[in-house]
Parts: structure tokens; C-alpha cells; sequence
């Protein structure tokens, strides 16, 4: 009995002394395949970014008001109603392959969890601020990541010096669409603000007192700041007489939406990766 219960001891203690190498071991697995797996989504979007209408510099008036009410019907279904989530439209980003739905509240983390998020009481294309938020991925595919220009990389938007604002991206147009117009923005900057710092999205905070749009997301790897994108108003079209040419950009039959990650908020994407704006048999 002696020696079994010895054999026992010996046992036990063999797999305590491999208990820590062993979780360690799993733990850094763990890691090594997150880095990957977001390593991965960024060489994968480079080489096969997200399919994104991308209008010609001369937008064609033409209308066509049968292609217009399938948009409208994209924009109005809401896959999240019964959750008690208020749907209002679409913004795309084309050159930066960024494509969401907008859902009203950045404060919540559901609705976040979504793609974009808007200020309750806030209206497109009026002669205020209109602000979103979305989530930075750091992976430069998913939410609003791609609108930092380097991933993982402070600069150019904070430095030892302080922080910055970034022109890179001026003149790019941001789409956004809701129930009754389409919209066209123009990127006049980017800004550099602490997270504290919410008068950014005040309705009153214009600029140049134009209807302005604002877009906010972190900044990585110091998540204490947001990359703020501020863009101006330049046209503005009722949705059922847009051009066709700029309504494609929310044709979610063809186009493909980058909301969500398996292993931060896992869902059905609304694009042409997923339930096609409810337009998926």
C-alpha cells in the first residue's frame, strides 16, 4: 500500500510541476493564432479587398426609380428590430473598401457591435454635425479600421510631439444614405482627440457652419485617442431620383459589408457576404 500510495504522490507532483508549462504553452498558442488570424485578414483584404462600388469621378444623372425602390427597401429592412435596435440607413467609404449599416446609439457595445453607430436626434445632410462611431479592428478591414493609415501605428496621428491632424485622406468621398436621401461627403481632414473629449460630436460643432459629418474611431495602439475623419456636404440627392450610378454603392446584392469578426463580435454581415440587404433566398 506503501508503494501505490508513493507511485500516487510521485503522480500528482509530475503533473503540478507540468500544469504551468502546459497552460503557458496553451496561452501563447492562443495568442500566436490571434496574431495570425489578424494578420491574415489584413494581407487577405490587400490582396482580395472587400468588393465596394466605386462611382466614376462623373456621377450620370440618370435615374431609374425600379432600382431605387429595392435600395430603399435595403435601407429600410432591419435584421435587428427585434432586438430593439433603430436601423437608419448605410455609409460607404469605397476607396477604403469600408461598407455598414447604421444603427442609432454609439454608447451601446450592441450596437456597435452592428457597424456604425449614430447620435439619437441627429439627422444626415442638415446644417449640423452628424456623427458616427464605429470600432477599430486594427486589422485596417473591419468597422472603420481602414481609415487609419497605418495599422498599429500611432503615427502620423500622435507622436512624442503631440497630436496631429492628418490630410492623407482629403478629398475622398464618404457615401451615406437613410430613408428619404443620398448624401455625398467630402474629407476636408482627420483630427487627433483625447476619448474624453465628446464635443466632437456635438450637433452644433460644424464646420465652417456647412452640414458636416463626423466619423469617429480609436486609435491604435494608443486606444486613449480617436482618429477623428470630418467631411463637408456636397450634394445631395432624394433617394428615388439618385443617380444609379451612386445608389450602387448601397446595393447590397453586389456590394460587401465589414461589420463583424469572429473573434471580437461574430454575426451575419447585411452585404452581398451575407443576407444581401434581406434580399438572400
Amino acid at each position: 500500500m506503501m508503494v501505490k500510495k508513493l507511485k500516487h504522490n510521485q503522480n500528482t507532483s509530475v503533473a503540478r510541476r507540468w500544469l504551468l508549462p502546459v497552460l503557458i504553452l496553451l496561452l501563447f498558442a492562443a495568442t500566436s493564432g490571434y496574431l495570425i488570424y489578424q494578420h491574415y485578414q489584413e494581407l487577405y483584404a490587400r490582396i482580395q479587398p472587400l468588393k465596394v462600388y466605386q462611382p466614376k469621378k462623373s456621377f450620370a444623372k440618370k435615374t431609374d426609380t425600379h432600382y431605387a425602390a429595392d435600395i430603399l427597401k435595403m435601407v429600410k429592412w432591419n435584421p435587428h428590430a427585434d432586438q430593439g435596435q433603430t436601423k437608419i440607413g448605410y455609409v460607404g467609404i469605397p476607396s477604403r473598401h469600408i461598407l455598414l449599416p447604421i444603427y442609432v446609439n454609439p454608447y451601446s457595445s450592441v450596437t456597435l457591435n452592428l457597424g456604425a453607430a449614430s447620435v439619437k436626434g441627429q439627422t444626415m445632410g442638415e446644417k449640423t454635425n452628424f456623427s458616427l462611431a464605429a470600432h477599430n479592428f486594427n486589422n485596417h478591414v473591419t468597422g472603420f479600421s481602414a481609415l487609419q493609415l497605418r495599422q498599429n501605428s500611432n503615427a502620423p496621428y500622435l507622436t512624442s510631439s503631440g497630436t496631429h491632424d492628418v490630410h492623407s485622406l482629403d478629398k475622398t468621398k464618404i457615401y451615406t444614405i437613410d430613408k428619404n436621401y443620398l448624401y455625398v461627403y467630402e474629407i476636408v481632414l482627420q483630427e487627433t482627440v483625447y476619448k474624453d473629449q465628446v464635443s466632437i460630436m456635438d450637433p452644433n460643432n460644424t464646420i465652417k457652419g456647412k452640414p458636416t459629418l463626423t466619423v469617429i474611431s480609436c486609435l491604435f495602439p494608443n486606444i486613449n485617442y480617436r482618429i477623428v475623419t470630418r467631411a463637408v456636404l456636397s450634394h445631395k440627392y432624394p433617394v428615388l431620383k439618385a443617380p444609379a450610378t451612386l445608389l450602387k454603392v448601397f446595393d447590397m446584392r453586389i456590394n460587401e459589408t465589414n461589420a463583424h469578426v469572429n473573434w471580437w463580435n461574430p454575426g451575419q454581415e447585411e452585404g452581398a457576404n451575407g443576407a444581401m440587404g434581406g434580399f438572400k433566398k
